[in-house]
C-alpha cells in the first residue's frame, strides 16, 4: 500500500524503484560437432594425485575421472580461501556501520562485490582440481598417469562421445565457471532454424581469454552448424528503473534521488539491461523515486553547482 501511495504522488518525470523477479541470461558462440572424440585438460597447473578411468571403460555425463593436487593447487586454494574469509569479513563490517549509519550503500554494494568474486573464484578453483568428462561415452586413451605434473591446457584423457552430435559453447562471466550439469539452455542457429532444447553436460575446458567451454546434448542437432546457445540462470530479486534514469560518471553509475532532502546523485550499481529497463543490483530500495526525463542534464548540474569559475 505504501509503494502504491508513493506512485500517486509521483511527480512529472519521476518513477518509483519497482521490485520484480529476474532470470539473468547467458549467451555465446555456439557450433554443433560431430561425434568425434572430446578432449579433457586439466584447467589449472597440478599434480595429477588419481586417476579413476582406464581406456575401454564408459563414463557418464559430469563422471570425475582424476583429481588435482599437489603443492600448486593447495596454495591457489589456500590463497582463494583467504581471499573469500577477508572479503566476507569486510563486508559483515561495512554492513554493520551501515546499520550504525557509518557507511553508505555505495560501500556496501563494493564489498559485496568482491566477496561474490572471491566466493565465485574458490568455486572455480575447486571444480577445476576435479577432472571430469563433458559427454557419456567411452574413454578412448589415456595422456598421462597419476603423479604426473600438468600444466593448464594439457591432455589427461581422451573420450568417445557415445551419442551423435553435441554443441560447444563458449560462456563468459563468473557465473559460467559455476554452471552444473543437467541445466536446460537453448541452442539457436544462425541459418534461421527453430531453437533446439539441450542439456549442459559438462565443461570441457577454458580458454586463455576467461571463455569457458561448455558441451551440451539434445536431439535434432546437425553437425557443422553454427549459431548462439542461451542459458537461464535461476530467478533472482532484483530492482528494476527506466535505463534513461542512469548517468555514467568517471567509470561510475548514478541516478537522481527524489527524497526527503531534495534532488541528489545516488551511486548504484547496474546489472544487464534488458529492454528499455536496467536492473540495479544495490545503491537503492523499492519504492524510492528516481528522475527519467533530462536526468544527465539534471546530474552535471548539480556537479556544475560545487564549482566556482576562477577569478
Amino acid at each position: 500500500m505504501a509503494a502504491l501511495a508513493v506512485t500517486a504522488q509521483a511527480p512529472a518525470g519521476w518513477v518509483p524503484v519497482r521490485a520484480a523477479q529476474q532470470s539473468p541470461l547467458l549467451s555465446g558462440f555456439a557450433a554443433v560437432q560431430p561425434g568425434t572424440p572430446v578432449t579433457i585438460t586439466a584447467l589449472q597447473a597440478g599434480i595429477l594425485t588419481s586417476l579413476s578411468v582406464v581406456p575401454g571403460e564408459s563414463v557418464r555425463p559430469g563422471q570425475a575421472i582424476g583429481q588435482l593436487g599437489g603443492p600448486q593447487i593447495a596454495a591457489a586454494l589456500a590463497t582463494a580461501q583467504g581471499a573469500s574469509n577477508a572479503t566476507d569479513t569486510a563486508l559483515a563490517a561495512e554492513q554493520g556501520t551501515f546499520a550504525d549509519h557509518l557507511s553508505t550503500k555505495a560501500a556496501v554494494a563494493v564489498a559485496s562485490a568482491a566477496a561474490s568474486s572471491a566466493r565465485a573464484n574458490l568455486a572455480a578453483l575447486r571444480a577445476a582440481a576435479s577432472l571430469r568428462s563433458p559427454v557419456a561415452g567411452q574413454v578412448l586413451s589415456l595422456k598421462a598417469g597419476p603423479g604426473a605434473p600438468l600444466q593448464p591446457g594439457q591432455e589427461v584423457a581422451v573420450v568417445q562421445p557415445a551419442a551423435g552430435a553435441w554443441v560447444k559453447a563458449v560462456l563468459y562471466g563468473p557465473q559460467a565457471a559455476t554452471l552444473s550439469p543437467g541445466m536446460a539452455a537453448r541452442f539457436v542457429p544462425a541459418n534461421g532454424a527453430p531453437a533446439v532444447p539441450v542439456m549442459l553436460r559438462g565443461m570441457q575446458g577454458a580458454l586463455a581469454d576467461g571463455g569457458v567451454v561448455l558441451a551440451f546434448s539434445g536431439a535434432g542437432l546437425l553437425p557443422g552448424e553454427a549459431g548462439t546457445l542461451s542459458l537461464s540462470l535461476p530467478p533472482r530479486p532484483v530492482l528494476l528503473v527506466p535505463s534513461e534514469a542512469l548517468v555514467m560518471d568517471n567509470g561510475r553509475w548514478w541516478v537522481m534521488l527524489h527524497d526527503a532532502k531534495g534532488d541528489h546523485a545516488v551511486q548504484v550499481v547496474p546489472g544487464a539491461t534488458e529492454g528499455t529497463q536496467t536492473p540495479i543490483l544495490s545503491g537503492l530500495a523499492a519504492g524510492d523515486l528516481v528522475i527519467v526525463q533530462d536526468a544527465a542534464l539534471l546530474y552535471h548540474r548539480g556537479i556544475a553547482a560545487q564549482y566556482q569559475p576562477p577569478d
